[in-house]
Protein backbone atom coordinates (compact mmCIF):
# COMPACT_ATOMS: atom_id res chain seq x y z
CA UNK A 1 0.00 0.00 0.00
CA UNK A 2 1.20 3.15 -0.84
CA UNK A 3 1.93 5.63 1.41
CA UNK A 4 -0.62 9.20 1.77
CA UNK A 5 0.33 12.12 0.45
CA UNK A 6 -1.80 15.91 1.44
CA UNK A 7 -3.31 17.78 -1.06
CA UNK A 8 -1.82 21.51 -2.23
CA UNK A 9 -5.02 22.85 -0.75
CA UNK A 10 -4.16 21.15 3.05
CA UNK A 11 -1.81 23.99 3.07
CA UNK A 12 -4.56 26.65 4.30
CA UNK A 13 -7.07 26.79 7.29
CA UNK A 14 -9.78 24.78 7.72
CA UNK A 15 -13.58 24.97 8.78
CA UNK A 16 -13.75 23.65 12.66
CA UNK A 17 -15.36 21.23 13.93
CA UNK A 18 -17.67 21.24 17.10
CA UNK A 19 -14.95 20.06 19.41
CA UNK A 20 -14.27 22.13 22.42
CA UNK A 21 -10.49 21.21 22.02
CA UNK A 22 -10.67 21.59 17.99
CA UNK A 23 -7.15 22.27 16.99
CA UNK A 24 -5.70 23.38 13.95
CA UNK A 25 -1.77 23.34 14.39
CA UNK A 26 1.33 24.46 11.92
CA UNK A 27 4.64 23.42 13.14
CA UNK A 28 8.05 24.68 11.88
CA UNK A 29 11.48 23.43 13.62
CA UNK A 30 14.78 23.02 12.60
CA UNK A 31 18.59 22.57 14.21
CA UNK A 32 22.00 24.03 12.56
CA UNK A 33 24.14 21.93 10.99
CA UNK A 34 26.60 21.99 13.69
CA UNK A 35 24.27 21.43 16.41
CA UNK A 36 24.84 24.85 17.93
CA UNK A 37 20.95 26.58 17.28
CA UNK A 38 17.43 24.69 17.50
CA UNK A 39 14.23 26.85 16.50
CA UNK A 40 11.02 25.79 16.53
CA UNK A 41 7.62 27.95 16.40
CA UNK A 42 4.00 26.74 16.52
CA UNK A 43 1.09 28.61 15.62
CA UNK A 44 -2.11 26.93 17.11
CA UNK A 45 -5.43 27.64 16.35
CA UNK A 46 -8.47 26.79 18.64
CA UNK A 47 -11.22 28.51 16.94
CA UNK A 48 -14.07 27.10 19.62
CA UNK A 49 -12.92 28.91 22.20
CA UNK A 50 -11.82 32.14 20.17
CA UNK A 51 -8.05 32.29 20.33
CA UNK A 52 -4.74 31.10 19.06
CA UNK A 53 -2.05 29.60 21.05
CA UNK A 54 1.38 30.58 19.63
CA UNK A 55 5.06 29.67 20.60
CA UNK A 56 8.56 29.97 19.69
CA UNK A 57 11.96 28.76 20.75
CA UNK A 58 15.52 29.34 20.39
CA UNK A 59 17.72 26.97 21.74
CA UNK A 60 21.48 25.61 21.97
CA UNK A 61 24.15 23.61 23.96
CA UNK A 62 26.05 26.60 26.46
CA UNK A 63 22.73 29.25 25.51
CA UNK A 64 19.64 30.20 27.62
CA UNK A 65 16.64 28.88 26.29
CA UNK A 66 14.26 31.69 24.88
CA UNK A 67 10.89 31.00 24.90
CA UNK A 68 8.27 33.70 23.01
CA UNK A 69 4.44 32.51 24.63
CA UNK A 70 1.38 34.02 23.75
CA UNK A 71 -1.53 31.58 25.38
CA UNK A 72 -4.50 33.65 24.13
CA UNK A 73 -3.30 35.66 20.81
CA UNK A 74 -6.15 36.99 18.89
CA UNK A 75 -7.37 34.24 15.96
CA UNK A 76 -6.46 35.10 12.43
CA UNK A 77 -9.22 35.26 10.53
CA UNK A 78 -10.15 31.68 8.43
CA UNK A 79 -8.97 32.82 5.13
CA UNK A 80 -5.87 35.33 6.09
CA UNK A 81 -2.94 33.77 4.07
CA UNK A 82 -0.23 35.01 6.30
CA UNK A 83 -2.40 33.73 9.39
CA UNK A 84 -1.40 37.46 10.96
CA UNK A 85 -0.60 37.75 14.96
CA UNK A 86 -0.08 41.36 15.71
CA UNK A 87 -0.22 42.12 19.45
CA UNK A 88 2.08 43.64 22.55
CA UNK A 89 5.44 42.22 22.48
CA UNK A 90 4.49 39.35 19.24
CA UNK A 91 4.11 40.02 15.62
CA UNK A 92 3.99 36.79 13.47
CA UNK A 93 3.25 35.61 9.94
CA UNK A 94 3.70 32.79 8.19
CA UNK A 95 3.34 32.44 4.28
CA UNK A 96 2.93 29.45 1.73
CA UNK A 97 4.99 30.68 -1.06
CA UNK A 98 4.60 27.10 -2.62
CA UNK A 99 2.18 23.94 -1.62
CA UNK A 100 3.95 21.83 -0.20
CA UNK A 101 7.35 22.93 -1.30
CA UNK A 102 8.10 26.17 0.49
CA UNK A 103 6.74 28.22 3.45
CA UNK A 104 8.37 31.09 5.02
CA UNK A 105 7.86 32.49 8.78
CA UNK A 106 8.62 35.42 10.38
CA UNK A 107 8.48 36.44 14.08
CA UNK A 108 9.42 39.92 15.71
CA UNK A 109 8.73 40.09 19.87
CA UNK A 110 10.08 40.10 22.88
CA UNK A 111 10.58 36.31 24.56
CA UNK A 112 11.92 35.22 27.97
CA UNK A 113 15.50 33.81 28.80
CA UNK A 114 16.19 30.67 31.27
CA UNK A 115 19.37 29.52 32.09
CA UNK A 116 18.08 26.40 32.92
CA UNK A 117 14.70 25.70 31.00
CA UNK A 118 13.37 22.97 33.41
CA UNK A 119 12.00 26.49 35.13
CA UNK A 120 9.40 26.51 32.41
CA UNK A 121 7.76 23.73 33.84
CA UNK A 122 7.82 25.46 37.27
CA UNK A 123 5.62 27.54 35.99
CA UNK A 124 8.90 30.51 36.35
CA UNK A 125 9.47 33.90 34.52
CA UNK A 126 12.66 34.86 32.63
CA UNK A 127 14.30 37.86 32.05
CA UNK A 128 12.75 39.96 28.97
CA UNK A 129 14.75 39.50 25.98
CA UNK A 130 13.92 40.46 22.03
CA UNK A 131 13.63 37.64 19.74
CA UNK A 132 12.90 38.14 15.83
CA UNK A 133 13.50 34.99 13.37
CA UNK A 134 13.36 34.92 9.61
CA UNK A 135 13.02 31.56 8.28
CA UNK A 136 12.40 29.90 5.06
CA UNK A 137 11.16 25.96 5.12
CA UNK A 138 12.27 24.01 1.94
CA UNK A 139 10.99 20.68 1.02
CA UNK A 140 13.94 18.44 0.48
CA UNK A 141 11.76 14.75 0.88
CA UNK A 142 8.48 13.66 0.07
CA UNK A 143 5.33 14.81 2.00
CA UNK A 144 3.80 12.52 4.32
CA UNK A 145 -0.51 12.47 5.45
CA UNK A 146 -1.01 10.52 8.11
CA UNK A 147 -3.78 7.48 7.63
CA UNK A 148 -5.14 7.59 11.07
CA UNK A 149 -5.72 11.59 11.26
CA UNK A 150 -5.68 14.94 9.35
CA UNK A 151 -2.10 15.50 9.50
CA UNK A 152 0.88 16.08 7.36
CA UNK A 153 4.71 16.03 7.76
CA UNK A 154 7.38 17.43 5.37
CA UNK A 155 11.27 17.23 5.98
CA UNK A 156 12.83 20.45 4.72
CA UNK A 157 16.22 22.71 4.69
CA UNK A 158 15.87 25.36 6.75
CA UNK A 159 17.62 28.36 6.09
CA UNK A 160 17.70 32.32 7.36
CA UNK A 161 18.19 34.37 10.16
CA UNK A 162 17.92 34.16 14.20
CA UNK A 163 18.48 37.48 16.21
CA UNK A 164 18.03 37.02 20.16
CA UNK A 165 18.78 40.36 21.92
CA UNK A 166 22.14 42.27 19.77
CA UNK A 167 23.28 38.62 18.97
CA UNK A 168 22.44 37.60 14.80
CA UNK A 169 22.45 34.15 13.66
CA UNK A 170 22.79 32.83 9.65
CA UNK A 171 20.72 29.76 10.09
CA UNK A 172 21.34 26.76 7.83
CA UNK A 173 20.29 23.17 8.98
CA UNK A 174 17.89 20.25 8.51
CA UNK A 175 14.39 20.34 9.79
CA UNK A 176 10.65 19.41 9.61
CA UNK A 177 7.80 21.34 9.31
CA UNK A 178 3.77 19.46 9.61
CA UNK A 179 0.17 20.50 9.80
CA UNK A 180 -2.91 19.14 11.50
CA UNK A 181 -6.32 20.00 12.54
CA UNK A 182 -8.72 18.20 14.61
CA UNK A 183 -9.19 17.74 18.34
CA UNK A 184 -6.23 17.32 20.27
CA UNK A 185 -6.33 16.84 23.86
CA UNK A 186 -2.82 16.92 25.17
CA UNK A 187 -3.94 15.44 28.26
CA UNK A 188 -5.54 12.81 27.65
CA UNK A 189 -2.28 10.72 26.84
CA UNK A 190 1.54 10.73 26.70
CA UNK A 191 2.83 10.62 22.81
CA UNK A 192 6.38 10.37 21.72
CA UNK A 193 7.02 12.23 18.24
CA UNK A 194 10.33 12.31 16.64
CA UNK A 195 11.58 14.06 13.04
CA UNK A 196 15.12 13.28 12.61
CA UNK A 197 17.82 13.67 9.77
CA UNK A 198 20.40 11.51 9.04
CA UNK A 199 23.75 12.55 7.73
CA UNK A 200 23.34 10.05 4.98
CA UNK A 201 20.08 12.02 3.69
CA UNK A 202 17.53 9.71 5.56
CA UNK A 203 14.93 11.45 6.94
CA UNK A 204 12.76 9.80 9.85
CA UNK A 205 9.54 10.70 11.45
CA UNK A 206 7.99 8.60 13.96
CA UNK A 207 5.49 8.63 16.48
CA UNK A 208 4.14 5.91 19.45
CA UNK A 209 2.08 6.34 22.06
CA UNK A 210 2.77 4.49 25.61
CA UNK A 211 -0.75 3.51 26.43
CA UNK A 212 -1.41 2.05 23.17
CA UNK A 213 1.66 -0.06 22.35
CA UNK A 214 0.34 -1.31 18.87
CA UNK A 215 0.31 2.65 17.84
CA UNK A 216 2.54 3.18 15.16
CA UNK A 217 2.48 6.62 13.12
CA UNK A 218 5.78 7.59 10.59
CA UNK A 219 8.63 6.81 7.81
CA UNK A 220 11.82 6.75 6.71
CA UNK A 221 12.84 7.86 3.55
CA UNK A 222 15.95 9.02 1.28
CA UNK A 223 16.51 9.42 -2.33
CA UNK A 224 12.87 9.32 -3.15
CA UNK A 225 12.17 6.32 -1.39
CA UNK A 226 9.77 6.15 1.62
CA UNK A 227 8.61 2.98 3.43
CA UNK A 228 5.78 3.31 6.33
CA UNK A 229 6.95 2.89 9.83
CA UNK A 230 4.97 0.50 10.97
CA UNK A 231 6.11 -0.35 14.57
CA UNK A 232 7.79 2.18 17.25
CA UNK A 233 9.34 1.29 20.18
CA UNK A 234 10.60 4.00 22.69
CA UNK A 235 12.16 4.51 26.06
CA UNK A 236 13.64 7.15 28.23
CA UNK A 237 15.32 8.50 30.94
CA UNK A 238 13.23 11.39 32.97
CA UNK A 239 15.61 13.70 35.26
CA UNK A 240 14.39 15.12 38.25
CA UNK A 241 13.38 18.72 36.94
CA UNK A 242 11.15 16.87 34.28
CA UNK A 243 13.46 16.96 31.15
CA UNK A 244 14.83 13.87 29.23
CA UNK A 245 18.00 13.54 29.52
CA UNK A 246 18.18 10.22 27.10
CA UNK A 247 16.22 8.39 25.03
CA UNK A 248 15.99 5.43 22.42
CA UNK A 249 13.81 5.10 19.41
CA UNK A 250 13.70 1.67 17.52
CA UNK A 251 11.16 1.78 14.69
CA UNK A 252 9.91 -0.49 11.76
CA UNK A 253 9.36 -2.00 9.32
CA UNK A 254 12.27 -4.28 8.90
CA UNK A 255 15.13 -3.51 8.61
CA UNK A 256 14.13 -1.64 11.91
CA UNK A 257 15.70 1.37 12.83
CA UNK A 258 17.33 2.14 16.13
CA UNK A 259 18.71 5.35 17.66
CA UNK A 260 20.20 6.65 20.49
CA UNK A 261 18.92 10.01 21.12
CA UNK A 262 21.30 12.80 23.07
CA UNK A 263 19.37 16.18 24.11
CA UNK A 264 21.15 18.95 23.27
CA UNK A 265 18.95 22.00 24.55
CA UNK A 266 15.27 22.23 25.20
CA UNK A 267 12.29 23.82 24.63
CA UNK A 268 9.49 22.86 26.85
CA UNK A 269 6.10 24.19 27.65
CA UNK A 270 3.95 23.89 30.52
CA UNK A 271 0.44 22.95 29.94
CA UNK A 272 -2.83 23.74 31.63
CA UNK A 273 -5.86 22.36 31.43
CA UNK A 274 -8.91 24.76 32.05
CA UNK A 275 -10.28 21.58 34.38
CA UNK A 276 -6.54 21.89 36.43
CA UNK A 277 -4.69 18.83 34.29
CA UNK A 278 -1.23 19.61 33.80
CA UNK A 279 1.11 18.19 31.20
CA UNK A 280 4.68 18.95 30.55
CA UNK A 281 5.87 19.23 26.93
CA UNK A 282 9.14 18.34 26.71
CA UNK A 283 10.68 19.33 23.28
CA UNK A 284 14.64 18.59 22.46
CA UNK A 285 16.59 19.39 19.91
CA UNK A 286 18.97 16.57 19.83
CA UNK A 287 21.69 14.25 17.96
CA UNK A 288 21.19 11.17 17.03
CA UNK A 289 23.51 7.95 16.50
CA UNK A 290 21.90 4.96 14.37
CA UNK A 291 23.07 1.27 15.79
CA UNK A 292 25.05 1.63 12.17
CA UNK A 293 26.66 4.29 12.95
CA UNK A 294 24.90 6.90 11.54
CA UNK A 295 24.80 10.41 12.92
CA UNK A 296 21.96 12.82 12.38
CA UNK A 297 19.86 15.61 14.35
CA UNK A 298 17.18 16.79 14.70
CA UNK A 299 13.96 18.01 17.38
CA UNK A 300 11.74 14.78 19.66
CA UNK A 301 8.89 16.09 21.90
CA UNK A 302 7.92 14.15 24.90
CA UNK A 303 4.23 14.66 26.33
CA UNK A 304 3.87 13.88 29.52
CA UNK A 305 1.03 13.96 31.57
CA UNK A 306 1.24 15.02 35.06
CA UNK A 307 -0.52 12.65 38.32
CA UNK A 308 -2.80 15.01 40.15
Amino acid sequence: MEPLRPEPADEGTHAPGPEPLWNESWYFDGISDDGAVGVYLRTGRVPNQGHCLYSAFVAGPGRPTVMLAHASAPLPPIGDPAQAIHVDGLDAEQHCEDPLQRFRVTVDGTGQSFDDPSGILRGEQGPDVPIGLELTFDTVGIPYQWRRSTRYEIPCRVTGTVRVGDERIAFAGPGQRDHSWGARDWWASDWMWSALHLDDGTHTHAVGVPQVPKFAVGYVQRGGHIAEVTSVRTTEEVAADGLVSRATIASGPDPELELVVEPLAYGPVLLVAPDGRVSHFVRAMCRIEAADGRGGLGWVEWNRNQKQ
